[in-house]
C-alpha cells in the first residue's frame, strides 16, 4: 500500500471535513433545529481523525487551515443581496454541504475496498452519511420554495444563535410580552403597551429606542406566535424591523436554544445608511444575545 499516496488523500478529505464543519456550525446558527446535524458532521471529523491514526498517516495541519479557510472564503459568493443573508443562501449552503457528504461517503466506501480499516466502524458511519444526506435534501426542498419564491429586499440582516437555562415554555412566556425589551434589547430606552388584555397576536407597543445616536420610535405587534417561536415587526415612516425568535429545546434539560435574526428594510433615503446600519446592528445583536443570557441564565 502507497502510504504517501493515501496520506494525500485523507489529508485532502480531513480539510473538506473541517470545511464542512464550519459551514454546518454556521448553518445551524441561521436554523438551529439543525444543530443536531452540525454535530454529527463534527463527530465524523474526529472519526476520520482516528481512522487517520489508525492506518498510520499523520495530520497535516495546513490542510486543516485550507478547509478552515475555504468556508470562510465561500461566504463571499454572490446571492443576490449586497448586506446580510438571501432566502438564497439557505439553498447554496445546503447543497454545499450534501455535496460534502457524498464526497465523505465516497472516501467510507473507498477505505472499505482498502481493507486496512474496521469495517463496522465503517458501515456505520456510511450509514449516518446516508441519514445526514437525507436530512439535507429534505430541508434543501423545504426551502427552496420560499427562496426563490421571496420578493427582493434591500435592507440589513443580523443574526444570532444561544442557549439559555430556561425551559423553552419559559422563554416563550418571558418574550412574549415585548415590553420585557426593556430588560434586555441594549437600544431600548422605553417600550409601552398600546392595549389591554392578555398578550396575543395583534397586541401592540410603542418602543422608543436610540439607534446611531438618535432616539427613534417604532410601534411594534405581534405578528405570529407558534411551535417555532415569534415574530415582532415594528414600523416607523423611515423603517421596518422584523424580529424573528425561533425557541426550541436546548442540548440539556431545561435549557432552551434561541436563534434570533433581526432585518431591518429601510424606506428612501434612509437606505443610503444601510452600510452604517449594518455595522451598529451587529453590535446590538452582540450586546443582546448577552443581555438575554445575563436574564434567562447562561447554560455554560
Amino acid at each position: 500500500m502507497n502510504t504517501e499516496l493515501l496520506s494525500i488523500y485523507l489529508n485532502d478529505h480531513l480539510a473538506g471535513a473541517m470545511a464542512g464543519t464550519e459551514l454546518a456550525r454556521r448553518i445551524s446558527r441561521t436554523h438551529p433545529e439543525l444543530r443536531i446535524l452540525a454535530d454529527d458532521i463534527e463527530a465524523d471529523r474526529k472519526e476520520l481523525l482516528d481512522v487517520m491514526t489508525e492506518v498510520g498517516v499523520e495530520q497535516r495541519p495546513h490542510k486543516v487551515a485550507i478547509g478552515w479557510l475555504t468556508e470562510k472564503a465561500g461566504r463571499l459568493k454572490f446571492n443576490g443581496r449586497l448586506l446580510g443573508r438571501s432566502p438564497l443562501s439557505d439553498v447554496l449552503e445546503l447543497e454545499t454541504l450534501r455535496i460534502g457528504i457524498e464526497g465523505k461517503s465516497a472516501m467510507w466506501r473507498a477505505l472499505q475496498a482498502l481493507g486496512a480499516v474496521d469495517a463496522e466502524r465503517l458501515e456505520r458511519l456510511l450509514q449516518r452519511a446516508a441519514g445526514q444526506a437525507e436530512l439535507v435534501e429534505t430541508y434543501r426542498i423545504h426551502l427552496a420554495p420560499k427562496a426563490f419564491n421571496s420578493p427582493h429586499v434591500s435592507g440589513v440582516d443580523v443574526e444570532r444563535a444561544f442557549t439559555v437555562a430556561s425551559p423553552p415554555e419559559g422563554v416563550v412566556e418571558y418574550l412574549r410580552d415585548f415590553s420585557r425589551a426593556e430588560q434586555w434589547d441594549p437600544g431600548t430606552v422605553t417600550c409601552t403597551r398600546l392595549d389591554g388584555g392578555p398578550v396575543e397576536v395583534g397586541s401592540r407597543w410603542r418602543n422608543v429606542s436610540t439607534f446611531l445616536g438618535r432616539k427613534t420610535e417604532l410601534v411594534y405587534e405581534l405578528t405570529r406566535e407558534d411551535a417555532h417561536g415569534l415574530q415582532f415587526v415594528g414600523r416607523n415612516d423611515t423603517a421596518t424591523s422584523t424580529d424573528d425568535i425561533s425557541i426550541t429545546a436546548g442540548p440539556a434539560p431545561g435549557t432552551t436554544r434561541i436563534g434570533y435574526h433581526a432585518h431591518v428594510e429601510f424606506n428612501g433615503l434612509a437606505k443610503l445608511g444601510a452600510p452604517v446600519a449594518k455595522l451598529a446592528l451587529e453590535k446590538l445583536g452582540n450586546d443582546t444575545e448577552k443581555n438575554l443570557i445575563r436574564v434567562l441564565g447562561g447554560a455554560g
